[in-house]
């Protein structure tokens, strides 16, 4: 969801509810959609995952703490079954991945934050075309042994961790559609602090929006404009 007005309130990057904003002057990679990260973000998604046999909730305790906000998280509860919550085409979102993003549209990395409760291994699936469900990633033991799955640490997310990968340097290109939060625990898996982003800096990361680089978002005058 876009508008030129929405647009105009600010000059730095700057997400609610899964809006896009333009980071700087509107300059070439610097673009940046967050997936997760406050509450409102949660509560967007979590109606748009409708598959899957797990549970997903808004978690506010345990979160992510070094980034913007440190108030919300994706909880998903995974006693049973397939151990994920997911959707192919989640609110219309549509990305192509390439390597030189210069279109509002166009995206190359990716950053998410997970921890999980129990279990040896979590996993996060991004769907697309080509390939579907060809693209993902994992901590620890691929839980479900779905591949392709590009292992970004050999250790379980008992704590948090966090990564930015490239995109466009581990599956080529496609176009981004959908995503399956897969902790494969059989308690509770959690998934905060994930954008995908032109440029290679986690742009949700405090010094990514420091006020001394970028102009602070006007949030009242956004939220109230997308209603």
């Amino acid at each position: 969801m876009r508008g030129s007005r929405l647009r105009s309130l600010l000059v730095a990057g700057a997400v609610v509810g899964g809006l896009m904003m333009a980071a700087g002057n509107a300059a070439a990679q610097n673009e940046f959609f967050i997936i997760i990260d406050d509450k409102a973000s949660v509560e967007t998604i979590i109606p748009a995952l409708t598959s899957g046999n797990a549970t997903a909730v808004l978690e506010e305790d345990d979160v992510w703490l070094e980034d913007g906000d440190g108030k919300a998280a994706l909880r998903i509860d995974s006693p049973a079954g397939d151990n994920q919550k997911f959707n192919t085409n989640i609110l219309d979102w549509s990305w192509s991945v390439v390597e030189n993003p210069t279109a509002a549209d166009e995206m190359r990395y990716i950053t998410f934050a997970w921890r999980q409760e129990g279990g040896a291994g979590t996993q996060l699936q991004l769907h697309g075309l080509p390939g579907t469900w060809g693209h993902r990633y994992h901590a620890g033991v691929n839980p479900k042994g779905w591949n392709p799955s590009i292992e970004v640490t050999s250790d379980a997310p008992a704590e948090w961790q966090i990564f930015t990968r490239d995109m466009f340097d581990d599956w080529d290109e496609f176009i981004l559609t959908g995503f399956a939060f897969s902790p494969g625990a059989p308690e509770f898996g959690l998934f905060d602090h994930i954008a995908v982003h032109q440029s290679e800096e986690d742009p949700i990361a405090p010094q990514a929006v420091d006020p001394k680089g970028k102009s602070a978002a006007v949030w009242a005058e956004i939220k109230q404009d997308i209603r």
